[in-house]
């Protein structure tokens, strides 16, 4: 452990070697930031990957619109919106804001940013934005107005241009570097390593507090945690929840935790297999006890239980779906009717003269994923139901095994609404077409309320919508939820103003500081 640590000290040293403003004892106006994950790239081209999330995390970039820490839609680079015919939005920008080459962001720049994105002949298209914009035209009114015409109905339309991949981004950057319009400015990319932000003096908003930020990758949060209680960085964030309990009294340490849209839940293989049968589904929705897991796995902070898809913290959550109750009594019942029996006694229950065990597959790039599953294990056991558990590196191989049928419960953790909107987790998961539909799901009724769902631009009426949508995934159980995430970090006090964002899209703001 010794050597360990000394590595992950020459490491950080090699750094502030290079970065001396790193070192926070020094200076006052840096604060470095160990995050788990950051760009694989020297230039982060927000349209590009998962780049956009990296360049808004680090105040680089911003979009038309974004969604605020009490998840509302709000204008950002847009001054207003308004909603001309059901095709046609008209977006006025702001005045006087200045990309970080010193040029003014005006209507043309901005219909250049989403053109590169939904133009197919583009080097860097984008095809989800392609089809959450669902733009026919753009068409520049005059420097500061610019309208957009849809090919149908898209009540998302807002919401999407508060994607960060969908950022502002200065024409004369081209390709070569990341001219946006946020408070810092990125002077550095290690790939994989870090990025440094300066502070930006042209900022139109409220001016940053600090001079210089780094944001630190730290993927493995053993080495994350050991870097913050080394006082080599001035935030962790996202760490085990357990690590709290230790650092909790620790001098001069806060734990902040806040809710976030980030669901646990189980891909259910429903198209054949043991799990086709909804007693069974529901057996196992009642076999698993969720407040247990809450208090063991995330230490009572990380999470709390889940009943719908979409969390309280959402507008677009069910406020009747409570989450099911841990009763065993009630599992036994439902296994009871689908046939299942323990005619050899040994603890494992059969159906048609075959063990009831499952394959129960995760991956490892998120701490809290191996221990729920093992958990989920023990109380599945508890209720005659074997299981086989095994741990990827990555998600995509267990979404492949389950197409093949070879995975009946598959655990992830996704973020339901990222831009805000009901409409991502459902068209991504639950419709017959959804590219991530692995479940073999099928319900004419969601499918059919999904598509009247994204045409709806009625509020209550899109609520009723999504309202019964959320009832459908509950009664039906092609996916098992367990908890809503919230997202937990590590902050030494002398930080000023850091908070965790709902849809975990903004770090470092004007606001962040330290004393």
């Amino acid at each position: 452990m010794k050597g360990f640590a000394l590595l992950l000290w020459m490491g950080l040293g090699a750094v502030l070697a290079v970065f001396p403003m790193l070192t926070f004892a020094e200076d006052g106006a840096s604060l470095v930031i160990a995050t788990p994950f950051g760009p694989a790239v020297p230039v982060p081209d927000p349209a590009k990957g998962s780049n956009g999330w990296y360049t808004s995390e680090a105040g680089v970039t911003e979009t038309l619109l974004r969604i605020d820490f009490d998840m509302r839609l709000v204008p950002w680079l847009a001054k207003s919106y308004r909603n001309i015919d059901p095709l046609t939005w008209e977006i006025e920008l702001r005045s006087a804001v200045l990309f970080h080459d010193r040029t003014p962001l005006d209507a043309t720049a901005v219909k250049w940013s989403i053109m590169r994105l939904i133009d197919e002949k583009s080097a860097v298209f984008n095809k989800r934005v392609q089809q959450m914009l669902d733009i026919d035209t753009i068409t520049v009114v005059d420097d500061q107005i610019l309208r957009f015409r849809t090919r149908r109905p898209n009540a998302a339309f807002l919401s999407a241009l508060a994607s960060p991949d969908t950022a502002s981004l200065s024409p004369r950057g081209k390709m070569d570097y990341v001219y946006g319009t946020g408070p810092f400015v990125l002077r550095k990319v290690i790939p994989k390593e870090e990025m440094v932000m300066s502070r930006f003096s042209g900022y139109w908003g409220t001016p940053p507090q600090l001079e210089r930020v780094c944001l630190k990758m730290i993927q493995n949060p053993a080495t994350r945690m050991l870097a913050f209680e080394a006082g080599q960085v001035d935030v962790a964030a996202s760490f085990p929840e357990n690590d709290a309990r230790r650092i909790v009294n620790r001098e001069h340490v806060d734990i902040v935790s806040h809710p976030t849209n980030r669901l646990c839940f189980f891909f259910v293989r429903v198209k054949d297999g043991p799990l086709a049968d909804g007693r069974i589904r529901r057996a196992i929705n009642y076999a698993i006890d969720r407040r247990q897991i809450v208090e063991t796995v995330l230490a009572g902070i990380g999470g709390s239980p889940a009943g719908s898809i979409f969390p309280q913290i959402l507008p677009w959550n069910n406020p009747e779906l409570a989450p099911c109750p841990h009763d065993p009594g009630k599992a036994a019942q439902l296994l009871e009717e689908a046939g299942a029996r323990d005619s050899d006694g040994d603890g494992i229950l059969e159906i048609n003269g075959r063990p009831l065990s499952l394959n129960m597959w995760t991956y490892d790039s998120r701490p809290s994923l191996k221990p729920t599953l093992e958990l989920v294990q023990a109380q599945l056991a508890a209720c005659g139901i074997a299981s086989r558990l095994k741990v990827t590196r990555r998600a995509s191989p267990i979404n492949l095994a389950m197409q093949r049928g070879d995975v009946h419960l598959n655990l992830q953790m996704w973020n339901t609404a990222p831009q805000g909107d009901p409409d991502f987790f459902i068209t991504s998961i639950l419709t017959r077409s959804a590219g991530s539909n692995v479940m073999g799901y099928a319900n004419r009724e969601l499918d059919d309320l999904a598509e009247k769902g994204k045409t709806t631009v009625d509020p209550e009426k899109r609520k009723a919508i999504y309202n019964r949508i959320q009832q459908i995934v509950f009664d039906e159980s092609p996916v098992i939820v367990l908890f809503h995430k919230s997202m937990v970090s590590a902050v030494y006090d002398h930080v000023e103003n850091y908070r965790i964002h709902p849809a975990e899209k903004y770090i470092v703001t004007p606001e962040l500081g330290r004393r």
